[in-house]
């Protein structure tokens, strides 16, 4: 009997979650913990996830930082398992999936619409990666490509790859973008080198570096709005 009442008070629990859910699509009213709560929800589906939800946002910070974290790190919150971390990264991946198709499409000359879909292109990458990102005729974001990854602090930047990517795509004019996992999105003495090294290398191909965007911790910035790359350098 008292097992009855407790599965009674969960299915309560739950439809009550659903109906604040169905009345703030936003989830601006829920706490990070019953945001988590929720999707446990689809993975535990016979147990309370109360307790589970706040030891996974006291563990990782955040729902982001949950949906982030390794699977191997996941696998060691009670009552997740191997096929529960893999649910969990499932439902970010999908989210981050989702987040780049929002952005797809958008239009240069909207510089913070622009910003958040660079942004978007890394949610998912945990160590630093070099990007770079075709430019349509009507000046809108087209095809993007992964030129080379790294560790958390450095990625190469294989100049021959990034020159095959963009020809393969008849690509004219580019964006570069790489990320900077755990530090400031401010540009390091090395990152502008780089770039000029790459316009410069590009140039015989008639192709044109029109900026170079890094994601950090604190945001994203583009090189060229924060005068690191002129016009004459194009």
């Amino acid at each position: 009997m008292a097992e009855q009442n407790k599965k009674g008070i969960h299915a309560g629990h739950r439809a009550r979650m659903r109906e604040r859910f169905a009345s703030d699509p936003h989830l601006d009213s829920f706490a990070e913990h019953e945001i988590m709560e929720m999707l446990l929800f689809f993975i535990l589906t016979r147990k309370d996830t109360n307790a589970v939800a706040h030891e996974l946002i006291d563990r990782f910070g955040s729902v982001r930082g949950v949906l982030d974290a390794p699977v191997e790190s996941l696998k060691q919150v009670k009552d997740i398992g191997g096929s529960g971390a893999v649910m969990i990264k499932l439902f970010g991946a999908i989210a981050a999936h989702a987040g780049v198709q929002k952005h797809e499409n958008v239009s240069l000359r909207d510089l913070n619409a622009f910003g958040e879909y660079v942004k978007s292109l890394f949610a998912q990458e945990r160590t630093e990666c070099f990007k770079v990102i075709c430019i349509t005729p009507d000046m809108r974001a087209g095809s993007v490509a992964t030129i080379s990854r790294g560790s958390a602090t450095s990625t190469p930047a294989d100049m021959r790859e990034l020159a095959k990517s963009v020809l393969n795509d008849a690509g004219e004019n580019i964006i570069l973008a790489h990320n900077h996992p755990d530090a400031s999105c401010r540009p390091s003495q090395e990152d502008i080198i780089l770039t000029r090294k790459i316009m410069q290398y590009l140039s015989p191909f008639d192709i044109s570096v029109l900026d170079h965007y890094i994601v950090g911790s604190d945001g994203v910035m583009s090189m060229r709005s924060c005068g690191f790359i002129h016009d004459m350098e194009c």
